[in-house]
């Protein structure tokens, strides 16, 4: 029937009495408002079966109520929706339901607008004959039926979709829109839909959702999402229609999200910042990034991606040529994460798989790896080269190397001594030939002779405008670290070495007190590292099996540092122009861990773990003790009997660790201060690169200039070093290097009282040439 037919039908049924109901099939959206649109009269009602006094708003209509209303009612009413909701049903309830309107008693006159039924409505006429004049088919092309998806709320649809939040709007949407897909948000399952006339599918997890509105979302496994992760990323969709959109907002441009690392710790406690991140990584990547791309495609969550960060380094052998960038860019990465203390701790573990190799994978990013490295020194620090190791250790704990660095005496006992000294200290041993020098000089005491004693050389300091800090327990073992700490932080450090008084304690080194402290800059007091080493603070206790490591000194090397860069801000700020370091006396780590006690037992018990012991009237003198007033001080590894032994470290004796000390005058290091080199016997006005001539006759020579007057003035060049004597004004001389042989480019650092002031300059030496010699 046309819809002309179908309206003269429906006037002509509407005009009689005693009739039952009328049903009008519609094909399509446009039909369906044209019939509406014609009945829109005072005389006539519409009901639709999703009107809320009929269906409540995620559930099936209550059918009772609509019949109980039709059965009742005197009036002309028109019913859409239900046709479409029994649809859902199947073909027999909805046949079964048309069938039963048919057939019951009415009050006035109703008019069923079904939709897109003419198939089912055919079987009902084919079956009775009787309701054919009831039955009338609006001719039309059918409507696009659309596919159902049962989903949750807050899901945004794109293209031909829509969204209709739940069961209750589903008709109304069916009839009256043109999606090829409707997302129903609804708690009902398609399970209790079984014999629907639909197509229905489920989308009740975001993440499936997310799989239609991104088909990157099927690129990430759902595993590495919580529920409530991916209801989140749902969310964020309704404002952005793509991954890549909500990366680029949230957390930064998708083609540079190795650089957003750096943002890391600040947003460590915002999981779902991390979370998006991680998702970034795995759909973007990290760029040319080799070590965060191994870890995220190795991890499933955040927490797993920091670990990879730690542990993809362990998959690259030392000696690959791309462990180095690997290594420095993992270091990189881990301080950007905030080295995450579990994960570390976790780390120190398995890399003990490594063996002697560990030590190439730690860092010294964090305490528990550092502590490992001692345990690691301890165990393997004999299988390597003292060479091999130093390299090491400059890449994976540089406060460890500028340690180990030596610093210049221009004495060779005192420069072979304290650099064999400190290495045995890092890795825990004693070797026979230095415990052989140290048995020597328990007798010869040489340092008596080479060094003045503190009160001689405090006499000469220049105390004006200066603050001093009383290093407790700070011997010459740290000059290595401290130069080069000054040279990284701009400043200028003049040492002075001496002796300290015996017994090395406290109580007999403060002669410099008064003359160093005044009323407006007393003396302050630094003795943390003492507390360490003498009473075991903080921890380190050398009694227990497993602290027998010389971990301490990863405490130490802090406080140094934290003192000198609070002497940078002051002097930087003019609160003083100088800053002065004394120390009353060092330490002795080797004769703790040497555990071995005197055969000589005196009247009175040693004092200081065993270093020291008073004097009595019928003791005799052991030979490696030295005479200190009225106590005997050990200038070997023994011990007095009676004493206690010693928790980390010990003084009180008379080896040259627990006698030798530093003083350190420390200035701002000038940023402006220029350093030339010239041939010995160029002018003043030279410039350019210098070139000098050796030969087997002439030795190399070079002259220094700086814009500034300098003490103490040295160079360094092919591994060798020399002194430079003053000459003028800002001018320094080296007369003789006669390592210096080899006609070709060399680099020269100069130092100024040890510190490096100019780096790498180029000199060329050429060989004596056949007229040059003609001439000499």
């Amino acid at each position: 029937m046309t819809i002309s037919e179908v309206i003269k039908k429906i006037d002509r049924y509407l005009k009689k009495d005693n009739v039952g109901s009328l049903v009008v099939d519609v094909q399509n959206k446009a039909d369906m408002e044209a019939i509406v649109t014609q009945y829109q009269l005072p005389q006539n009602a519409f009901i639709s079966a999703s009107d809320p006094e009929i269906c409540n708003s995620d559930e099936f209509p209550a059918i009772d109520r609509l019949l109980a209303k039709l059965s009742t009612e005197n009036n002309n009413i028109f019913v859409r929706e239900l046709s479409t909701f029994y649809m859902l049903r199947g073909e027999k309830e909805l046949s079964q339901e048309l069938k039963e309107i048919l057939s019951m008693s009415i009050a006035g006159h109703v008019v069923i607008l079904t939709y897109q039924c003419e198939d089912y409505l055919q079987t009902l006429i084919k079956n009775d004959k009787r309701l054919e004049g009831r039955i009338c088919i609006l001719d039309g092309e059918k409507g696009l039926r659309p596919k159902l998806v049962f989903t949750i709320s807050g899901v945004k649809t794109m293209g031909n979709h829509r969204t209709v939040n739940g069961l209750r709007n589903l008709a109304k949407a069916i009839e009256s829109e043109m999606a090829e897909t409707l997302y129903v948000e609804t708690q009902k399952l398609k399970a209790s839909f079984p014999f629907s006339l639909y197509s229905i599918s489920e989308k009740q997890s975001p993440y499936d959702i997310l799989c239609d509105m991104d088909d990157l979302t099927s690129e990430l496994d759902r595993s590495i999402g919580t529920e409530e992760d991916w209801k989140y990323a749902l969310t964020e969709f309704q404002t952005f229609s793509s991954w890549d959109q909500l990366i680029s907002a949230k957390i930064g441009n998708t083609q540079n999200l190795d650089l957003v690392i750096s943002n890391y710790s600040l947003n460590s406690a915002n999981k779902r910042w991390l979370w998006l991140y991680f998702i970034g990584l795995k759909l973007f990547g990290a760029a040319n990034d080799w070590c965060m791309n191994k870890a995220i495609s190795k991890a499933n969550s955040p927490t797993e991606f920091v670990r990879c960060i730690y542990r993809c380094i362990l998959e690259i052998d030392p000696k690959d040529t791309s462990f180095d960038a690997v290594y420095d860019r993992r270091r990189a990465l881990l301080n950007a994460l905030g080295n995450p203390i579990d994960e570390a701790i976790d780390f120190c573990k398995i890399v003990l798989s490594k063996e002697r190799y560990a030590i190439c994978y730690l860092t010294d990013n964090t305490v528990q790896e550092k502590e490992l490295l001692f345990k690691l020194l301890d165990k393997y620090g004999l299988d390597y080269e003292k060479t091999e190791l130093l390299s090491i250790l400059k890449r994976v704990y540089p406060a460890l190397y500028a340690y180990l660095q030596p610093y210049r005496f221009k004495n060779d006992l005192l420069d072979g001594y304290f650099q064999e000294y400190k290495y045995q200290k890092v890795i825990n041993k004693i070797f026979p030939e230095f415990m052989a020098l140290v048995e020597q000089q328990a007798v010869s005491r040489d340092y008596n002779a080479i060094l003045q004693s503190r009160s001689a050389l405090v006499e000469g300091i220049d105390k004006a405008n200066a603050q001093t800090y009383f290093t407790d327990a700070m011997g010459v073992e740290y000059l290595g670290y401290i130069m080069a700490r000054c040279q990284e932080l701009q400043l200028m450090a003049k040492v002075s070495v001496c002796r300290s008084e015996l017994p090395s304690i406290t109580s007999r080194n403060k002669e410099f007190w008064d003359e160093l402290s005044d009323a407006r800059y007393p003396i302050i007091t630094v003795d943390k590292i003492d507390k360490i080493k003498h009473h075991g603070e903080e921890g380190y206790d050398y009694s227990r099996e497993d602290k027998k490591l010389p971990i301490h000194l990863i405490r130490e090397l802090e406080i140094i540092d934290d003192l000198l860069k609070k002497i940078k801000v002051n002097l930087a700020s003019g609160n003083y122009g100088k800053a002065i370091l004394i120390s009353d006396h060092g330490a002795s780590r080797l004769a703790v861990i040497h555990e071995t006690e005197n055969l000589w037992e005196m009247e009175s018990a040693g004092k200081h773990s065993g270093r020291c012991c008073p004097k009595s009237e019928i003791d005799v003198r052991p030979d490696s003790a030295a005479d200190a007033d009225d106590f005997w001080a050990l200038a070997n590894y023994d011990r007095f009997k009676g004493s206690r032994k010693a928790n980390v470290e010990v003084h009180g004796g008379a080896t040259l660790e627990e006698v030798v000390v530093p003083i350190i005058e420390i200035t701002y290091l000038s940023s402006s201060i220029e350093v030339k080199l010239m041939p010995i016997d160029a002018a003043a006005t030279f410039t350019g690169t210098p070139e000098i001539i050796v030969s087997f006759r002439k030795k190399a020579a070079i002259k220094i200039f700086a814009t500034q007057k300098l003490m103490d003035v040295s160079i360094e060049i092919d591994g060798h070093t020399y002194d430079a004597e003053p000459i003028d004004d800002n001018f320094y001389v080296v007369k003789e290097m006669p390592e210096i042989r080899k006609a070709k480019k060399y680099t020269v650092n100069v130092f100024a009282c040890g510190n490096k002031i100019a780096n790498s300059l180029p000199l060329i030496v050429k060989k004596e040439s056949g007229s040059e010699k003609s001439i000499l």
